[in-house]
């Protein structure tokens, strides 16, 4: 039997196309879970011939980890979706539709969770559910099955619905600080919807990972809340980040400044602050003693922001375009070099093209009234 060239060609062709490429990766996935699934089915025979005590537990998982090459907590898993496999309803749904992992972490810590005399239901309510939903919305459906278990719940307590569990562990680092914390659930769903509007990807470029996009969402809201004009006062004062320097070195972009609370800052990092910042001059002598006090100065009166947001609209990097509550009124002539704090030497940017015009090569310009960017040539 001949082969035909043309046919093998344009086979290659598709196989190499996107939609081949699609089409492998499917195939690839669906392998994958018929793989998995077949190796609970090995276990679920292997867990079905000894005598099921705790001992026969540790030894599968032992012989699984060393057998298989992988971790102890894998393997126990792989026990735990054995025993779930005893539930024939669970079994035959699984292999029909292929299950995930996802969805079989779901069913057992639902199964688990819920009262002994109730599992029958609410298997019953799982098989029928995982079928027709995906992923997000099994796990939400399992959720609302315990709930409805228990529809009264916990009994209130006014001490915590007056006064609700919340923690905020802040540990400094050399670099900046490892955050970590408990929300109650209302608390938790305003944060994540604020999070959410502000994390969403940029463009088709943007190379952000999603805890990266969420942690800049994060810093927006604090600078957004910094705005605020109801915030409370500290020792007489609106909030504020104080950074000590001397004048000298901040002109030159060299040294490193005091970031209060935290150490040192480069100076980089200083005069990209100091765009739209208020500057409260204070001279100290030899010994570091206070000499004189002059006033604070507002940087960016509110009539030239209100200007800036008229022509920009927000921010005007390329392909960004974030409100105008989202920017900085950044100096295109810097302020440290006599830069004038006017309409035609200032231009709107959010926190990360901030960022790129003071720490790339990205540069800016005012051109017959506009921002103009561009890069700065090598060298």
């Amino acid at each position: 039997m001949s082969a035909n060239p043309e046919m093998s060609v344009d086979a290659e062709r598709w196989r190499l196309s996107d939609g081949g490429l699609r089409e492998r990766g499917k195939w690839l996935e669906e392998r994958r879970k018929a793989d998995y699934l077949e190796q609970i089915e090995v276990v679920r025979e292997w867990w079905n011939r000894t005598s099921r005590t705790k001992d026969d537990r540790a030894a599968i998982v032992a012989d699984l980890a060393l057998g298989w090459n992988i971790t102890r907590g894998e393997a126990r898993e792989l026990v735990r979706f054995a025993e779930l496999f005893q539930r024939d309803a669970v079994r035959d749904v699984a292999q029909e539709e292929q299950l995930s992992r996802q969805h079989l972490v779901i069913m057992d810590k639902t199964l688990a969770e819920a009262p002994e005399p109730d599992r029958d239901r609410v298997e019953a309510a799982l098989v029928e559910h995982v079928a027709t939903l995906d992923l997000g919305q099994f796990k939400d459906a399992a959720h609302r099955i315990l709930l409805l278990l228990d529809q009264d719940g916990k009994a209130p307590d006014d001490r915590e619905l007056a006064q609700p569990t919340r923690e905020l562990n802040i540990r400094k680092r050399h670099n900046g600080a490892k955050i970590d914390g408990f929300l109650d659930l209302e608390s938790t769903a305003l944060l994540e919807t604020l999070v959410s509007g502000l994390a969403k990807p940029t463009s088709a470029d943007d190379t952000r990972t999603t805890p990266q996009r969420q942690g800049d969402a994060l810093v927006e809201i604090l600078e957004l809340a910094a705005g605020c004009k109801d915030l409370p006062e500290e020792g007489g004062e609106k909030p504020h980040i104080a950074l000590t320097m001397p004048l000298k070195d901040f002109q030159e972009q060299r040294g490193t400044a005091d970031l209060e609370g935290m150490g040192p800052l480069n100076a980089a990092s200083v005069r990209r602050i100091a765009c739209d910042s208020t500057i409260f001059r204070v001279v100290l002598g030899a010994r570091s003693e206070v000499l004189d006090i002059g006033r604070a100065s507002r940087t960016i009166p509110n009539a030239i922001r209100r200007a800036l947001i008229i022509r920009d609209k927000g921010c005007a990097f390329p392909g960004c375009g974030r409100k105008p509550r989202q920017c900085h009124a950044h100096h295109v002539v810097e302020w440290a070099e006599g830069g004038p704090t006017s309409l035609d030497n200032l231009v709107l940017l959010c926190s990360a093209c901030h960022r790129l015009i003071h720490h790339s090569d990205w540069t800016v310009r005012i051109s017959e009234g506009l921002p103009e960017f561009g890069k700065s040539e090598p060298g």
